[in-house]
C-alpha cells in the first residue's frame, strides 16, 4: 500500500474575495446626532499567502501489536514544491512466526494443534534449520515413495541423498552441509552399525562390573558381585 501526497501553491494562485466586501469599506450611521465614519480594512483571500507545508501522512493499520506491518512514511518540503508519501510492507519474519503459532498452538488456546506443521514453518529459516541439524532433531521431511514422514537420522538421510532440494540454505554455505552430510562419502554398513548399537544398548552397570579370566585356555565371563 503507498500513498503520495504532492503539493503545489504559489502566492496569489487563489482569486476572489470571501470577506463580504469589507476591505475598505465605508459604514456611515444614520443617527443624526452622532454621525461617525468607519473604515474598516481586512486582509481578503486575494491576498499573498504561505506556502503549504507537506507533512508525513499518518500510515492507518501498521505497525500495531498484532500485525506484520512497517509503515514508513516521508515528507520533503522546499520552498514551491512540497512531496509526502507513505507505504507499508510485510515482515516475512514476523509472518512466519505467526503462522507457526496458529500452526502449532493447542486448540484449546486457538490454534490448530499441528505442531510438525508449525516446525515445517519454521524450518524454512536456513538458521533454524542448521540450528535444528545441530541440536540432532533434524526438520522432518516426506518421503513420497512410502508416504511417511521421516525424522531423526532417517530425515539425516534423506538429506545426503540430494541435498541441494532438501536442504534450507544449501547454496550459501555449501562446505558446511557436505562435510555435516558426509556428502560423496560411503557410510558404514548395517552389520557394523548394527553391532555398534547393541553395544550402546548396555547399561553402564552391565558394561563396568563385567571381567574376562582365562579358565583352560576359555575366556569366560565374570560377574564380580
Amino acid at each position: 500500500m503507498q500513498i503520495f501526497l504532492v503539493t503545489n501553491v504559489l502566492g496569489n494562485d487563489v482569486t476572489g474575495d470571501f470577506n463580504n466586501n469589507y476591505d475598505g469599506s465605508t459604514v456611515d450611521s444614520n443617527n443624526a446626532s452622532n454621525s461617525t465614519t468607519n473604515n474598516y480594512n481586512a486582509t481578503g483571500a486575494g491576498d499573498q499567502a504561505p506556502v503549504m507545508s507537506s507533512i508525513a501522512p499518518t500510515v492507518m493499520g501498521g505497525g500495531g501489536s498484532d500485525s506484520c506491518l512497517l509503515p514508513t512514511t516521508t515528507g520533503i518540503q522546499i520552498t514551491m514544491f512540497g512531496l509526502s508519501s507513505g507505504t507499508m510492507e510485510q515482515d516475512p519474519y514476523c509472518n512466519r512466526r505467526k503462522n507457526a503459532r496458529l500452526l502449532g498452538a493447542p486448540q484449546q488456546v486457538g490454534g490448530l494443534g499441528l505442531q510438525i506443521s508449525g516446525i515445517s514453518i519454521l524450518c524454512a529459516s536456513p538458521e533454524v534449520f542448521k540450528a535444528m541439524v545441530l541440536a540432532n532433531t533434524p526438520c522432518p521431511v516426506n518421503d513420497f515413495s512410502t508416504g511417511k514422514l521421516l525424522m531423526g537420522k532417517s530425515a539425516l538421510l534423506k538429506y545426503r541423498e540430494n541435498p541441494a532440494v532438501y536442504v534450507v540454505g544449501y547454496e550459501e554455505d555449501k562446505i558446511f552441509w557436505d562435510t555435516l552430510l558426509k556428502v560423496g562419502e560411503e557410510l558404514e554398513t548395517n552389520e557394523e552399525s548394527t553391532s555398534k548399537s547393541n553395544v550402546s544398548k548396555l547399561s553402564l552397570s552391565d558394561r563396568f562390573r563385567t571381567s574376562k579370566r582365562t579358565d583352560g585356555g576359555r575366556e569366560t565371563p565374570s560377574v564380580s558381585r
